[in-house]
Formats: C-alpha cells, structure tokens, sequence
C-alpha cells in the first residue's frame, strides 16, 4: 500500500511538473568599478556574472558610456547588457558555492545604511563596489552600495556588505 502511494505521488509530481525550463533572468551579481577623472580620465573593473565568470573591462580616454544607476539606484537591463558588451572574460572564475554563498549575502547587505559620502583624497578617483538585485517585474537592477573608496568614501553598515565588499576587493588583486 505505502508503495502505491508513494509511486502515486511521484507520477503526481512529474505530470505537475512544468515543460518549461526557468531561465536566469540576473545576468550580473557583482560589480568593482574605479573611475578616475583627474589628468588621463580612466575607468576600469570588473563585473561578476550568474556563472561566476570575472568580465573585465579598462579603458583610458573614456570613450564609452558607463550605464551607472539613476539616482533611484538602478539600472535598466538593457544598460546593463550595454555595460556587459564593454567588457572582456577575464582568467578569473568563481566557482559555484563560492558565488552562491556571496550571492546570499546580498539581500541581507541589503537592509544596511549607506553612510554619506564623505571627501577624503583629491585626484586618487574613487572605487565603487556594488552588488545588484534583479526586478523581473521592472526589468531592472538594483544596486546594493556596499562601499566606496578613494576621493569618496561610504560605507555599508551590514556586516554582509563589509564581507562582500573584502571578498570583491581579493578578486581584484
């Protein structure tokens, strides 16, 4: 009997099942972004990507336009994938529990307070560490600020921010 039953809820759950495979709608989880405006303008960094891929993107003379967040904090999809076409694979690749356990991080980072902006340097440009938050329903990202450095300063009171943030700023070494 508890075999019928068992076989029966196993055949339940298989016709249940949905045909169609979820796709990944998050491109981009990470971002380390330097901006540099003093004598030779420079932007360089990285983006980190659904499969842990570190996507490397420098240029001096800025030529291109980087799709920051709007002063709501996001950034369309199609700006990000702009951002994307920028970039280039770099050697660098995340494996996957080390980006699932980063990721999980970031809706907890979340909920932290960002410190005001605070004038620290002149000339040294300023280093921008984010995390995003992807809205289906908008199709947007939001940008998690987990801290800034250089000319700016800003810090992310959730401990998960500062983790991120030590975990994004070894990948860039």
């Amino acid at each position: 009997m508890k075999t019928n039953y068992i076989y029966f809820l196993f055949l339940l759950g298989l016709i249940s099942c949905s045909e169609e495979i979820p796709v990944l709608k998050q491109k981009i989880y990470f971002e380390k972004h330097y901006v540099n405006m003093a004598w030779i303008p420079q932007s360089t960094g990285f983006l980190v990507d659904s499969t842990g891929n570190v996507l490397q993107f420098s240029w001096v003379e800025v030529f291109h336009i980087w799709y920051d967040p709007d002063s709501t904090g996001m950034v369309s999809s199609s700006n990000m994938d702009k951002n994307i076409s920028y970039c280039q694979p770099a050697v660098i690749h995340i494996n996957a529990d080390t980006l699932k356990h980063y990721v999980d991080k970031i809706y907890e980072a979340s909920k932290g307070k960002v410190s005001d902006p605070q004038h620290v340097m002149a000339d040294a440009g300023t280093t921008t560490y984010s995390a995003f938050i992807f809205d289906p329903k908008t199709n947007r990202y939001k940008q998690v600020l987990l801290k800034t450095d250089g000319d700016i300063s800003t810090t992310n009171s959730a401990p998960a921010a500062d983790e991120i943030y030590q975990w994004l700023k070894r990948i860039g070494k």
